[in-house]
């Protein structure tokens, strides 16, 4: 896989036409985005962490869904307070959708989760979950 299996999964997943930043795969199928600093300094830096390719699309970190907050047109949910706690609290939530979702609370985007038409699975990293 490479940042054009990337692109093409973004713009099908959740209609992004234009990536602001440079993507670069590293192992296990991590993408992490960039810009350069200063184009006549070679320095080497993997960015931040963007999200991971899995076999059946690609999952964003809450950090890759910041990112693409102007660009993301489907496949966006909105859920209410109590929602939100959950998630952030590690548990999957009730949804209709199928497929990878990205779930926002107001202004604030929450990360990446994948649906089966039920439930959407939680995938925020135990260091990050509130207690």
């Amino acid at each position: 896989m490479d940042e054009i299996d990337v692109l093409k999964a973004l713009k099908n997943q959740f209609g992004v036409e234009r990536v602001p930043f440079k993507l670069k795969m590293m192992g296990k199928g991590r993408v992490y985005a960039y810009k350069d600093c200063f184009p006549e300094i070679e320095e080497y830096h993997s960015g931040v962490y963007f999200g991971r390719m899995e076999r059946d699309g690609l999952r964003l970190s809450i950090e890759g869904c910041y990112l693409l907050k102007n660009e993301i047109k489907k496949n966006l949910k909105e859920i209410d307070y109590g929602s939100m706690l959950k998630w952030l609290g590690g548990e999957d939530i009730g949804g209709k959708e199928a497929g990878y979702v990205i779930l926002k609370w107001k202004d604030y985007y929450l990360g990446c989760g994948k649906g089966n038409g039920k439930i959407i699975r939680n995938f925020v990293p135990k260091d990050r979950r509130l207690r």
